[in-house]
């Protein structure tokens, strides 16, 4: 049976251009767009017929359309292509990172033409620039291994040589405050170790009530452990909610945040109380909420935003890295961290996760 031709009349073409996904325009001789697919205008954030006449310079930032604009369109009548990148304007004002792959070609009297096509290479672009920084984060916790591994061998044995002295040279002063000062740095490596040997999180989907469960188990043990009072507070409707979580990593970062929320009480605090609460919003991108709540000493204004770098802390015998975990594992796992503290009424730690992410067609059947 013989195939039908089909005949490519310029409507069907034009529709057929409409629904690619790629912005697709032509300009003229003069450089004036005379065709521009459906594409086009949503990215460009204006209506086809807007686009049409336009000069194409006006889609570049106003500092290309001098030089950048002109250098384009000569190298493709030169090359008879062009292929690159450039930030390009729409329509609003807002701005994006497009590759652009333009053509020479020529009209059938013989006028010149061009057709361009326009990828919006944003997100792309910030994904390269994410793997750059984890694969630099990558080389300094290697780097920070072998350090790590250099200092411990001689603090190690300072620290062994002088917890071995024998007879009044081991209560003196100044060696107890060299065990002191190299116990302190054995902590630190050890710290410094976990920090860079932390696993990546493999998140999976948990149940909410699962979840509660095991927050539950662990901070009603811990929290009275260090003289609190644990307070649970949940919205009614979670407990079918599931969301995509590393589990003990979470469960981790919230008995972290726990500890610290006790700490915060002075010791002749009379209500020490932490309350552990749980929100949950379907409409919003990272719908759950959990929250660590205190009514300790709290956080200087001036120190809120220190509150998550290493090192830091007003504890004295403390390293300063609790929060830098939590924020770390809170972050790997596509979340968000917030603090709210005021001076002398209490400090609110509240991380947002994200729900279940495939789709709802492969996890639910519709029809």
């Amino acid at each position: 049976m013989k195939t039908p031709e089909i005949e490519f009349s310029p409507k069907l073409i034009g529709d057929l251009l409409n629904i690619i996904h790629n912005a697709i325009l032509v300009i003229d001789e003069q450089q004036q767009i005379v065709f521009a697919n459906s594409r086009t205008a949503k990215m460009f954030n204006t209506t086809i017929n807007t686009l049409r006449h336009q000069n194409i310079a006006q889609l570049f930032m106003a500092d290309d359309e001098e030089i950048m604009v002109p250098n384009i369109i000569g190298l493709i009548k030169k090359e008879q292509e062009f292929e690159g990148e450039a930030m390009l304007q729409r329509f609003d004002g807002t701005t994006f990172l497009g590759m652009i792959a333009g053509t020479f070609f020529r009209w059938k009297d013989n006028k010149e033409g061009m057709a361009f096509t326009i990828h919006d290479i944003t997100n792309m672009k910030f994904l390269e620039r994410s793997l750059k920084r984890s694969e630099r984060k990558a080389f300094l916790g290697r780097l920070v291994d072998d350090i790590s591994h250099q200092i411990r061998n001689p603090v190690t044995v300072i620290g062994g040589c002088a917890r071995r002295l024998d007879g009044g040279d081991r209560d003196s002063p100044k060696v107890q405050a060299i065990i002191k000062e190299a116990g302190r740095l054995e902590n630190l490596l050890d710290t410094l170790n976990n920090f860079i040997m932390m696993p990546r999180p493999n998140p999976a989907p948990v149940k909410m009530k699962q979840l509660v469960g095991l927050i539950e188990k662990r901070l009603r043990k811990i929290v009275p452990s260090m003289g609190c009072e644990f307070v649970g507070e949940y919205q009614d409707d979670i407990d079918n909610a599931i969301l995509l979580v590393d589990q003990e990593l979470l469960l981790t970062a919230i008995e972290a945040v726990a500890i610290n929320a006790c700490e915060s009480y002075r010791a002749n605090d009379q209500d020490k109380k932490v309350v552990f609460r749980i929100r949950y919003d379907p409409e919003h991108s990272r719908p759950c909420l959990f929250q660590i709540v205190d009514h300790g000493v709290g956080i200087p204004e001036e120190n809120i935003e220190h509150i998550f770098a290493h090192f830091y802390s007003n504890k004295t015998t403390h390293i300063g890295m609790g929060l830098t975990f939590v924020r770390r594992i809170i972050e790997e796992q596509l979340g968000k961290i917030a603090i709210n503290s005021v001076l002398n009424q209490g400090t609110t730690v509240s991380m947002y996760l994200i729900k279940e992410r495939r789709r709802e067609i492969r996890i639910a059947r519709m029809i």
